[in-house]
């Protein structure tokens, strides 16, 4: 470790509060903000400190975090009346972004940094909540070389496994191949799913009979854990959606509260058309979850 480096993290939802969580349990000091203020108490409870403003991280951390929701949020915190880069005088070496974005807006965020002699790279993650917490995510990272090394001590306290992939925007092309993999992958256990009821083959069945083969994912096994803990995880969530859609029912309940996943898939399809590429499976779960998106409640 870095000794002298002090961390700040920004954006403190389901997935970066227990990666920063587990920065400040590797031992970095750590400085955290977020719009909601209650959902700071517990990393101030875990020994970090509370920063009042973006402004105030970039004062006093050298290497800045970020896990935000959308393009325009990470704006407002670059840019906003107490944001990033209204800091006097700023400290910050290295701003690494967790959020996952269009490659576009990376490198214009990489822009916008530089011109404050910030550097950037982007690092979306794969694992959710569950791997933030466990430590186990996947980070697809991209960048300038020495960046990436001055990232990575931190990366590894909630990550498993870093793939430098190239320059800024690389690691959020590769997110978009992940979401492609991981949604794709869900539709097609929906359908599996979908076809065994017709047979009397219960989910969990089919989850099981397949560990060991080549159906088998970390996608089947999530779902087959959440089944059996009857809890109610995201890719349990999205697969009963389908399945039930494919049956004949639609979750009216779920109208609204898609924002994420529909950012994803739209960021997905967006750079495909840019390049010329089919992605038929994807175009049809963006549309069966857009459509319940706008659903009236």
């Amino acid at each position: 470790m870095t000794a002298a480096l002090r961390i700040g993290y920004i954006g403190l939802g389901d997935i970066g509060a227990p990666m920063a969580e587990r920065i400040a349990a590797a031992g970095w000091p750590l400085s955290v903000w977020n719009r909601t203020p209650e959902k700071m108490q517990p990393l101030l409870a875990a020994g970090a400190q509370a920063a009042s403003s973006p402004a105030e991280i970039a004062e006093t951390c050298d290497v800045i975090f970020t896990c935000l929701g959308s393009v325009s949020a990470m704006h407002d915190v670059m840019s906003g009346e107490c944001g990033l880069l209204r800091a006097s005088p700023s400290k910050a070496r290295l701003l690494v972004d967790n959020s996952t974005v269009p490659p576009a807006d990376a490198m214009n965020l990489a822009s916008q940094l530089a011109d404050a002699s910030i550097h950037y790279v982007d690092a979306p993650v794969s694992g959710g909540a569950i791997g933030a917490r466990a430590g186990t995510l996947a980070v697809m990272v991209g960048g300038d070389r020495q960046d990436v090394a001055l990232a990575k001590p931190v990366l590894q306290s909630f990550a498993s496994k870093i793939t430098h992939l190239g320059p800024v925007g690389s690691g959020q092309a590769m997110k978009a191949c992940n979401q492609v993999l991981n949604f794709g992958t869900m539709a097609a256990l929906a359908e599996a799913v979908t076809l065994g009821r017709r047979y009397g083959l219960a989910p969990n069945m089919i989850v099981d009979a397949v560990a060991g083969g080549f159906a088998e994912s970390n996608v089947s096994r999530e779902f087959g854990r959440s089944l059996d803990a009857d809890d109610a995880s995201p890719i349990r969530l999205l697969v009963e959606t389908l399945d039930d859609y494919y049956r004949g029912t639609v979750r009216k309940d779920l109208a609204g509260n898609l924002d994420i996943l529909m950012k994803d898939l739209a960021m997905a399809l967006d750079m495909a058309r840019t390049r010329g590429v089919p992605l038929p499976v994807i175009s049809h779960f963006d549309s069966v979850f857009r459509m319940i998106q706008h659903l009236e409640t």
